[in-house]
Formats: structure tokens, C-alpha cells, sequence
């Protein structure tokens, strides 16, 4: 994706913070309607500047996050995001109590639209994803529009149980369209993402897995009031979701 930076004429502008309006390379022609949506949301959104607590960055921000920004190739995009990135407020997205502490340990994320952004806002969700080394971030998929631009290192990212990864390097972009099945993987450098979520933000993240008896269920994880998630309920999963996810 061609990230492309103007001074919005709309709500944002308010707020002083120059804000990415992303317009798609010619790459992929199918997924040019998903980011004219959000170039649109982007100029309507409505925020409100709050001031962020000042806490102690979690261990794997404070040891990957200034060497990522170091790295990050020169561009717009990066310009904007490098100076804001150590004064977000920084936090783990997954209740370890349900998941792999590992796993959950080596996902952060630090929002500049959001409930705990910079800007406050409940129509959309733009900020920074850090992952650590060598985790995997299991099938799952979402309501909202997601769009990933790799500011620093390289992801993995397969849409669909079958269907081959793709690699997405520093500089690149995926749109993981709604609903879309897909899963993260990183190799043995960790990567800083810039992400955007928006659409349909009913804040249900359905994370699948495989049983043993060869049947799947769903597992769902509710966003909380301070934006980290935790499971609620499962479900098996039905050949209608199925066959909306984008599976085969």
C-alpha cells in the first residue's frame, strides 16, 4: 500500500494530528473499494484528545520497540508514527488466563485512535501492533474491515486453514476483508505494524480451534472498556460461518 499524508479537511483536523489517508497501490484492484471505505472513515471520524497515563512500557515494548522504530524504512507513514509510538500507551491485547502466556505476552499493541488512543474514538481503531519473535497469532476473524501496514521486520499472514502465507514485508500492506479467516505468524525478528480497524466494530474477535475428534469451535473474545480482550463464550463452528470467512 502507498500510504499518502495530508492535513484532513474533515473532524481530524481538530485535533492537530496529521492522519494517513491510504490509497491502494494497483497490486491488488480486488481490495481497492475496502480502503476507499477507509480513507472515507478516516476523514468523517469524530475524535476527542484525552491525555494517556504515564505507565511503565511492558518488557517486550521496552527491549523490541526502539530498535524496530530504528529500522523502520523512510516513509510518510513511518515519519508521522515513529514520533508518537514511545508515548502511546502501550498494553497486552489477551488475557493470559485463557491463552498461552506466551502467546499473549508477545502481543502488544499501543492505539493513536482508539478507547486508550491519543484520540478518543468508538468508530474506529488506528495504532500500533507489536509482535514478538517466532509466536502465532491463531486463525481468527472479526466484524471490522482490518487493514495491516508493516512499518518494521516482516509477518506472515494466511487467510483460510488451507490456503498458503503471505509474506508481508516492511513497506507492504494486507486488507483482511470482514469476517475474513486469517492467522499471523512471525519468524525470528519481531515486527511493528500499523493497523487500522474499521467497519462494523461490535468488538467480537472469534478465534478458531480445531478439536479432537476433528470438529472446530469458535472461541469468542469480548473487547474490554480498556480495549484488552477476554474470552466469553464458544461455540461450534457452523458450515454458514464457514463459508462467509473466506475459508476456501
Amino acid at each position: 500500500m502507498k500510504a499518502l499524508f495530508r492535513q484532513s479537511k474533515g473532524p481530524l483536523c481538530k485535533t492537530g494530528l496529521p492522519m494517513p489517508l491510504m490509497s491502494q497501490s494497483g497490486r491488488r484492484p480486488g481490495k481497492r473499494p475496502l480502503v476507499e471505505t477507509l480513507a472515507n472513515d478516516l476523514r468523517s471520524v469524530v475524535t476527542t484528545p484525552q491525555e494517556l497515563p504515564v505507565d511503565q512500557q511492558p518488557p517486550l515494548v521496552s527491549a523490541r520497540l526502539p530498535a524496530l522504530l530504528d529500522a523502520m524504512p523512510v516513509s510518510p507513514l513511518a515519519e508521522v508514527l515513529r514520533p508518537l509510538a514511545r508515548d502511546l500507551d502501550w498494553y497486552q491485547i489477551f488475557d493470559s488466563s485463557h491463552t498461552d502466556p506466551v502467546l499473549a505476552g508477545g502481543l502488544m499493541a499501543g492505539q493513536v485512535i482508539g478507547g486508550r488512543g491519543k484520540l478518543h474514538s468508538k468508530d474506529l481503531y488506528l495504532g500500533l501492533f507489536l509482535l514478538a519473535p517466532h509466536v502465532t497469532y491463531p486463525l481468527h476473524q472479526h466484524a471490522a474491515l482490518e487493514i495491516y501496514h508493516v512499518l518494521s521486520g516482516e509477518i506472515y499472514i494466511r487467510h483460510g486453514r488451507e490456503k498458503l502465507s503471505m509474506h508481508v514485508t516492511a513497506g507492504e500492506h494486507s486488507v483482511t476483508p470482514p469476517h475474513q479467516v486469517h492467522e499471523l505468524r512471525t519468524g525470528t525478528e519481531a515486527c511493528l505494524i500499523a493497523y487500522v480497524w474499521t467497519g462494523d466494530l461490535v468488538g467480537e474477535n472469534w478465534w478458531w480451534e480445531p478439536q479432537e475428534d476433528g470438529s472446530w469451535d469458535r472461541v469468542c473474545w469480548q473487547r474490554q472498556p480498556d480495549s484488552s480482550w477476554k474470552v466469553t463464550r464458544r461455540e461450534p463452528l457452523s458450515d454458514n460461518e464457514i463459508a462467509r470467512s473466506g475459508d476456501h
